[in-house]
């Protein structure tokens, strides 16, 4: 979860908490703002691009026995692609690093659909790549 104070107010964002030793974000913190990034759904997997030369991108897939993500915790992940569909996945990559092997979590605090299309999302997350001493934590809020 990001921290209470510092945010702008703006409703669309994402904020990513880098742990040291955290080999994805280095140990940094970033913030990006709805302009920044998009967002695409499809039944129960969620792909997110962001920064303006697209510095990261991430996955988030629910268990294979949904049709689309629900509110609660998808836990025991892997890393996307090559995960346990059973249990669900997860990659957040980019600026020329990515985990080999990851370990992580994401809960979808609130979700919203139009008909079957997402129309927004808040959600938390962590991983861990099987190389960091940290991790990587994140918060995304959305709406289209």
């Amino acid at each position: 979860m990001p921290p209470s104070t510092g945010l702008p107010q703006i409703s669309d964002f994402i904020y990513l908490e880098s742990e040291p030793g955290d080999f994805i974000g280095a140990g940094d913190n970033y913030l990006y703002d709805g302009s920044e990034f998009t967002i695409e759904s499809e039944g129960a997997r969620l792909d997110v691009n962001v920064g303006r030369g697209m510095d990261w991108f991430a996955t988030f897939i629910g268990m294979s026995s949904i049709s689309r993500l629900e509110p609660g915790y998808y836990g025991n992940l892997e890393s996307f692609p090559g995960h346990n569909t059973a249990r669900g996945g997860l990659r957040w990559s980019g600026r020329g690093r990515s985990c080999n092997r990851l370990q992580g979590w994401f809960v979808v605090d609130s979700v919203e659909y139009s008909g079957s299309a997402l129309s927004a999302i808040e959600l938390r997350f962590e991983q861990m790549c099987d190389t960091s001493t940290g991790a990587l934590h994140g918060f995304i809020r959305w709406r289209r």
